[in-house]
């Protein structure tokens, strides 16, 4: 008996040994809610990695990562969508071969990780913690340090349109479309990658920098803004420094030129895609099921529900915090119907692509931008007083897509959060030639360029560039300017 009963004790020891080394494995950290979940995946290990999603009604249990299976679509979407920020952002900017040095770059971002920005009617917003905490995962070692500098920023280096916003991200409960702290963290981490690469490598700017050697931009969103300042902050050589002034341009596609930006057709692509897309949408049985199976989750019609994107969004602002995702009175919203929904968003897109209407807006719509890019570095290379040794951008998925797609280079999925799409200006030390190199979220691309196709050593003339934005992207409307294409109607 007492054999039996030490067996017993024996077995009881271990099953508790083994529980609290789970928990410990597991242990909880505070998520931007102040609510407590399991272990951050920055300190998981790999076959750690699951982020589970329980709804309030704990009817489902789901998870975006199964190591024990492939991952599935939306769980592989939602792993490079979110871009959960790290201390291992690398990336092959500035890697060019030898015979080279770097003249100039710019550099567009889309914002970092944000609230949803879409409204549903009947559906608030979820209470979030906007307000910074460097205790708070995920953080950055240099947060408190940005947080006390940029709070002491003069308003004079900023353009007036961004006089309405706080420095930084403030608010206890976030609103609509705000940056949260891991946006913060993303581009801290951005900035001090190419900080890196730019600065301490290539010594693009000096200590001794001028105010004329950097332009910086951002649209009039208080998410690009605080974008913007959390990437300065870890990417200029001191922040602190009076010679950079922050523009606020009233465009998501920083179109300068007035009465340049008016462009008919573009219009008139832009509605007959947009016309495609909806009705790929509402014809897919799948597809057209889910939403109506969401609408009626939260007591309305399909309509009133907004659009394929609107209902993504929802989606991927709670998965990508591991935040439970929203309910009705009834029912919550499942991870299938996410599958399902995201499967069709990049099917759609692939078509998208295919056909070409899209392509043939964004090459309208990002052509002013594309022709300062392509000014600029055209002033560098001429050697103008004042040219731009750095360029920054502060924008969108709108911003980031219509680009990618005018370069021909489409995106069929979705720009992530804190994406960013550089253009390197290089001198060949033999001749002075210069060249071009552009790269997609640290990778080469430019291989992939419409007019580069046959580059050498990852680099393509910068005659090459410039011809094809001035003249040879206008041959697909036949018409020879900006002006002439813009009067052909599709």
């Amino acid at each position: 008996m007492r054999r039996k009963h030490a067996v017993i004790l024996l077995a009881t020891f271990c099953l508790i040994s083994c529980l609290t080394v789970f928990l410990i494995s597991t242990w909880v950290y505070e998520d931007p809610q102040g609510k407590t979940r399991g272990r951050h995946p920055k300190y998981a290990t790999s076959s750690q990695r699951v982020l589970k999603i329980e709804n309030r009604d704990s009817r489902e249990r789901d998870s975006i990562h199964t190591p024990n299976r492939h991952p599935s679509i939306g769980q592989q979407f939602l792993e490079e969508y979110c871009n959960v920020p790290n201390a291992s952002v690398s990336g092959e900017e500035g890697e060019a071969p030898p015979g080279y040095q770097l003249e100039s770059v710019q550099l567009l971002i889309r914002h970092g990780d944000r609230t949803t920005q879409y409204a549903i009617p009947g559906l608030g917003l979820e209470p979030w913690n906007c307000k910074l905490d460097p205790d708070r995962s995920p953080s950055h070692p240099k947060l408190p340090a940005f947080i006390k500098s940029v709070s002491a920023l003069n308003p004079e280096r900023l353009d007036k349109p961004l006089h309405m916003y706080s420095a930084y991200p403030q608010a206890k409960v976030c609103k609509y479309g705000h940056l949260t702290q891991q946006g913060v963290v993303q581009h801290l981490y951005n900035g001090e990658h190419l900080h890196n690469v730019y600065i301490k490598k290539w010594k693009l700017l000096l200590p001794t920098w001028n105010r004329s050697d950097v332009l910086l931009m951002t649209t009039q969103m208080s998410r690009t803004y605080h974008s913007a300042m959390a990437f300065l902050y870890t990417f200029l050589p001191k922040f602190d420094a009076a010679n950079w002034f922050m523009h606020a341009v009233n465009s998501l596609v920083f179109c300068h030129g007035g009465k340049d930006c008016e462009c008919s057709s573009k219009v008139m692509y832009f509605r007959k895609e947009a016309s495609r897309y909806a009705h790929r949408t509402e014809s897919g049985e799948g597809v057209a099921r889910v939403l109506k199976e969401i609408a009626h989750t939260f007591g309305m019609t399909r309509s009133q529900l907004g659009s394929l994107t609107h209902v993504l969004d929802l989606f991927n602002t709670h998965l990508c915090h591991k935040i439970d995702l929203p309910c009705g009175k009834k029912t919550c919203l499942k991870m299938t119907q996410f599958e399902t929904l995201i499967k069709h968003f990049i099917e759609n897109n692939r078509m998208r692509a295919e056909e070409g209407i899209f392509a043939s807006y964004a090459a309208l719509e990002m052509n002013p931008m594309l022709s300062d890019i392509v000014s600029w570095m055209e002033s560098f290379a001429s050697g103008e007083d004042g040219a731009h040794k750095f360029v920054l951008y502060s924008g969108h998925d709108v911003t980031v897509s219509p680009l990618l797609y005018a370069l021909g280079i489409p995106e069929t999925k979705w720009c992530p959060y804190a994406t960013r799409v550089v253009f390197e200006l290089w001198r060949a030390s033999a001749g002075g030639a210069r060249y071009v190199r552009v790269l997609y979220n640290g990778v080469n691309v430019t291989d992939q360029l419409k007019f580069c196709a046959s580059s050498t050593d990852g680099m393509c003339p910068l005659e090459s560039f410039a011809s094809f934005i001035k003249k040879g992207v206008f041959q697909q409307f036949g018409a020879d300017s900006y002006q002439d294409a813009c009067m052909k109607m599709p």
